[in-house]
């Protein structure tokens, strides 16, 4: 399936993954991962989700942090429990993260029961999100629902309203769509992209940076929004572009790109900061937990980036640089 057709039916592909995974949540026991220091890993785009779901603990007041699954490789024993992602299960960085880690108890998500990381865990929960498409659409947002749902059951409930997520999706990508056709304009050409968050949303920058490579083949990285305003944003000028996810001091930092002339979309729940100059703003509903709001957050990247695809003359093109030493294969 194309990139753009993936994108359109992730209110299919989220309520599937949920009916499939409450149902299998239901025959484990995650007792044993109720307590401890968690690491949340994954490489890639499921690292981005990493970061969302860690930063989700850490409100409910686990000790939790995101590490890159290459990071784990050499077999340190730096948590008692962990979360992995991957969604075909085959990343070769976090199958052996978990291999070396053999003592903490883990838990894998991914879209195969029988995937070489399902098999080196102690759990498994399966994604069921249909077809995804290069970069990945469903498989991320799949990814993190699952593991929300895996947090709710270790932790009880954090006040996500899972069931409404698959009506909640086509609302949020209505809005976002509305606003691509001046997006496109404003975007065209960029040299740059930034994309900015700070907590949970750092995970959420990072994915989109991440989107906007593999899509459109730009030069897009993500930053902290703290981090941000301490130097890296002087580079950005009429000639950039700069995507935030946040309700705090991004909302000032999106006025001062907009003062210089730098294109920036916004995808905030404040309602009091709307389009003018040269700055977008897509409202999305505020959210206690993060892993929804990470997910409620990305929509709009991922459409952004099926525009610049476009516009770049390369829809649905193939990843260049073939890889042969990341991915397990039978």
């Amino acid at each position: 399936m194309s990139y753009r057709s993936t994108v359109a039916r992730q209110s299919e592909s989220l309520a599937d993954t949920l009916t499939a995974a409450q149902a299998e949540l239901k025959g484990l026991d995650l007792t044993p991962m109720a307590s401890g220091v968690v690491a949340v890993t994954g490489i890639g785009a499921s690292y981005a989700a990493a970061v969302v779901v860690a930063a989700e603990l850490q409100r409910r007041g686990r000790r939790a942090f995101a590490v890159r699954s290459g990071e784990m490789m050499e077999g340190y024993d730096i948590a008692d429990t962990v979360l992995a992602l991957s969604h075909r299960g085959r990343s070769v960085e976090t199958v052996e993260a978990l291999q070396k880690l053999p003592r903490a108890k883990s838990i894998a998500i991914t879209n195969n029961p029988e995937s070489p990381l399902a098999k080196a865990a102690t759990y498994h929960l399966t994604l069921n999100n249909g077809t995804d498409a290069t970069p990945s659409s469903t498989g991320y947002t799949a990814t993190l629902l699952a593991a929300g749902l895996v947090v709710d059951a270790i932790q009880g409930s954090g006040g996500a309203d899972w069931t409404g997520l698959s009506a909640l999706t086509k609302d949020i990508q209505s809005r976002a769509a509305a606003k691509m056709p001046r997006l496109a304009e404003l975007f065209r050409d960029r040299r740059a992209i930034d994309c900015v968050g700070a907590g949970a949303s750092i995970g959420t920058a990072d994915g989109a940076s991440l989107l906007i490579r593999e899509a459109a083949r730009l030069p897009a990285s993500g930053y902290e929004t703290r981090h941000y305003l301490h130097g890296p944003m002087e580079a950005m000028d009429a000639s950039t572009g700069v995507v935030l996810f946040g309700d705090a001091r991004e909302l000032a930092l999106a006025e001062n790109l907009n003062e210089i002339g730098c294109p920036s979309l916004l995808v905030t729940s404040d309602t009091g900061i709307s389009d003018h100059g040269t700055l977008s703003v897509v409202h999305v509903p505020a959210c206690d937990d993060l892993v929804l709001r990470g997910i409620v957050d990305i929509f709009t990247a991922q459409l952004l980036a099926a525009e610049l695809s476009d516009a770049a003359g390369l829809t649905d093109v193939k990843f260049r640089y073939k890889q042969t030493d990341t991915k397990i294969v039978d």
